[in-house]
């Protein structure tokens, strides 16, 4: 799949789910070592909604051709939850609504799919960019770039009208390659719009702060960092109790031998025995037969 969308007619316009196609990427990862990532662009519609996306540009260093561009979104699904998977809420006050049973949550559709040939950047907001430099730079490969958006699948498999969205997931990826690659994003002409809905009274509605999202990044990589722990931990202790119970099989089978060589040896310790004391009660008998011989005068 993850080839058909690099390999295909730059017309292919299927949307191809994200958790597929990291998923096929990571099974043949040599497959697409030739892919890197030279620019990134954060973009939102002008519309009440204000949908939010981001396109990768991508080049292909094994035959040099042109760049094609990647359309990654995040937007709210149709399909039932997954009963394996729990709802987080983001924060107290959604855990208190959710409670409530006001909030609205639906599984996500994250999907990538390439950029239609009539796309026109001058009608949408420009929120901003990354520019991760040339190819021979390498600072971001596409399987890297897999993976970035699979730690934001993550993170939150679900969508949320007031959290996890599509300027969550947008912000959210671009927080991350800036973590990895060590470069800054720069704003946008309309950066001032990202994370906004609508109008009230002619202002916008602020919905997510870009703090916001660090936040989250940085306590989703504590509770990474407190699980890992938590399993060296447990690691450590199951080691040490097979040690323990190695030593204790061992001690078992020492002593079960010992006890095997001691019912071995026994019949011939008392044939042994029983010899001696045969022999200790001849040679009484004779001293006895001896002594009792009348003595010649």
């Amino acid at each position: 799949m993850a080839s058909m969308l690099l390999l295909t007619d730059p017309n292919f316009q299927e949307l191809l789910p994200i958790p597929i196609l990291c998923a096929d990427v990571a099974k043949s990862p040599k497959q697409y070592e030739k892919y890197w990532v030279v620019d990134i662009i954060h973009f939102k519609e002008r519309n009440k909604v204000g949908h939010e996306f981001v396109i990768l540009s991508v080049f292909d260093c094994g035959t040099n051709r042109p760049l094609f561009h990647l359309c990654a979104e995040r937007r709210p699904s149709r399909r039932k939850p997954d009963e394996q998977k729990k709802f987080e809420p983001s924060s107290k006050l959604a855990l208190c609504i959710s409670k409530l049973g006001f909030l609205l949550t639906s599984p996500s559709d994250d999907t990538i799919s390439r950029l239609r040939e009539n796309f026109k950047a001058d009608n949408y907001d420009h929120l901003a960019s990354l520019n991760l430099g040339s190819p021979s730079l390498k600072k971001l490969s596409f399987l890297a770039a897999c993976q970035i958006f699979e730690q934001v699948e993550n993170q939150a498999w679900y969508y949320e009208l007031f959290r996890r969205q599509c300027y969550w997931f947008c912000t959210n990826f671009l927080k991350r390659v800036e973590g990895k690659t060590e470069l800054s994003k720069i704003a946008g002409k309309h950066a001032d719009r990202q994370g906004t809905y609508g109008r009230i009274f002619g202002r916008r509605i602020k919905v997510l702060e870009e703090d916001g999202v660090k936040s989250d990044i940085r306590e989703r990589n504590d509770r990474q960092k407190d699980q890992a722990k938590k399993q060296e931990d447990e690691d450590r202790e199951g080691m040490k109790n097979k040690m323990v119970d190695a030593m204790q099989r061992r001690e078992q089978e020492r002593l079960a031998a010992l006890e095997t060589t001691r019912q071995a040896i026994q019949p011939m310790l008392i044939t042994t025995q029983a010899r001696q004391e045969a022999e200790v009660l001849a040679w009484r008998s004779m001293f006895s037969r001896i002594v009792a011989q009348p003595r010649s005068t």
